[in-house]
Formats: C-alpha cells, structure tokens, sequence
C-alpha cells in the first residue's frame, strides 16, 4: 500500500436538519489517491459511541446531491439518520471521481486505499472505533477494507444481505469470497432475511460464510424475518429488509455497542 496522501477536506455543503433530534448532514470531498477524490456524506451522532462507513450494493454509485439527498437509496445509503439516532457517525460514499461503478473494483488496492481515507476521516472526528459496514455486494467492500488495510482498516465489519454466488452476469455479483475471508481477525455480524429471495444471496449460504470467517475475533448471524416483499428482489423486498430498516438498523447497534462494551471500548 502506499503512503496515504494527507487529507484535503472540500467542504460542498452543509445543511442543519430543523427537526428536532436529526443529525446535521454535510457533503464532503477528500482527496484518497493522486488526482482522485472521493464525495460522501457524512452525518455525526451528537454522542458518538461508534462510527461506521456504510458500503452500498449494486455497482456502488448512488449521486449524492449538494443537500445530502442521493439518486438511489437503500437500507444503508438512506440509513444515516437511523444510525445517528442509535449514538452511530456515519459517512455514505459514493464511487471515486475515476469511476463510474465499483464493477470489479471492490476487492483492489486501490479501493481500500480510498476506504482507507474515509476510515482516517471518521477517526479524526471522534476517538471511537470505526466499523465497516456493507449492504449486498457492498459486503465485499467491506471486508476487503479489513484484509487490505490491516491496522489502518475498521475494527469490526457489519455484512448484511451479503454476496455469497455469482452473478448470472459478469461483473453485477460481487461475492464476499473474493476477500481472503480467513484473514479476517475482527469482530463479524452477519445480518441477513431468512426469506432474501435475492438468488446471489441465499440465506442458506451463512452457514458456509460462518465457517470461512474461521481467524475472526467473533461472528455472530442475526437471522431476521418479516418486513415485505414487494419489488425487485435483489434491489428491495426482504433484500433491502423493506418497512423493517429501523428494528434491523437498531439491531445491529445494538451488537455494536454489546460487543464494544464487553470488549472494553
């Protein structure tokens, strides 16, 4: 890995959300390789118990907007406030200026090392750990920023509705397995529907995924139900845990917070 390039901070906007108990959403730029930069909202807990880059799915773009709003929302890109809420800092990412999808790009270097700078971004804001959490094919960003970046990677990953087969198509599955999941020493949750009828991420596979996590400090599944099916099942439905993402978001930081104080953080 190279050294990272010192941090330039753009500021595009901020806008302080009237409502009572919203977290204040500001759109940030930082310059993660040379001649690249990265765009990502960024939504601060007002007492931060953790913090945590939330990785999307599908090819990754999602179009944030100066006023923080994005073209594609899902469980984690439209989740800040969720998080917020449940004492979370988060930062939303879009794709890197030298792209236009994360296609093949989610288990490279040089993604990590754009992961890198949004970690060293969330650390610099409060002294609290950093977790790495990803949606579908976003799990595979998520645990490769754990096996590239070592030290400098989050200290626990969250992997929800995660990749587990290949797609039908070139390029649109991301399969976690392209990280060397037995290198993962970190904390693991693993959330996923019971009834996800995406077929790249069948519920049956956790099992498998469960095992090849084998080096990781903890794993623990959080098998849900309920919610609905409606849509496109790889793009919402019980995949996107649709009119149940707040339970689901409370479970998780709920996990967070149990692990972190069992582990003295």
């Amino acid at each position: 890995m190279h050294c990272m390039p010192k941090l330039v901070l753009a500021f595009l906007c901020a806008s302080l959300l009237p409502t009572t108990g919203l977290a204040q959403v500001e759109v940030k730029e930082i310059a993660t390789r040379p001649g690249v930069t990265l765009r990502f909202v960024y939504a601060r807990a007002e007492h931060p118990v953790a913090s945590a880059v939330l990785f999307q799915g599908g090819g990754g773009s999602i179009g944030i907007f100066p006023n923080g709003s994005m073209r594609d929302e899902n469980f984690l890109s439209g989740g800040a406030q969720r998080f917020v809420r449940n004492g979370i800092s988060v930062v939303i990412p879009d794709v890197p200026s030298d792209r236009r999808s994360l296609g093949d790009f989610r288990d490279k270097p040089e993604h990590a090392q754009d992961n890198a700078a949004l970690i060293d971004f969330l650390r610099q804001q409060a002294k609290v750990p950093v977790w790495a959490i990803g949606t579908s094919n976003g799990s595979l960003s998520a645990a490769a920023a754990s096996t590239h970046l070592k030290d400098k990677g989050p200290d626990g990953l969250v992997l929800t509705s995660t990749v587990t087969k290949e797609g039908r198509s070139r390029g649109m599955a991301h399969p976690v397995i392209l990280a060397p999941l037995h290198e993962i020493k970190l904390p693991v949750l693993l959330v996923h529907h019971k009834n996800d009828g995406c077929y790249v991420t069948p519920y049956d596979a956790m099992p498998g995924l469960i095992a090849a996590l084998k080096a990781a400090k903890k794993v623990d599944l959080i098998p849900v139900e309920g919610g609905s099916s409606m849509g496109n099942p790889c793009h919402s439905g019980y995949h996107q845990f649709l009119g149940i993402e707040a339970a689901v978001t409370d479970d998780i930081a709920a996990w967070i917070k149990r692990y972190q104080a069992e582990a003295g953080r």
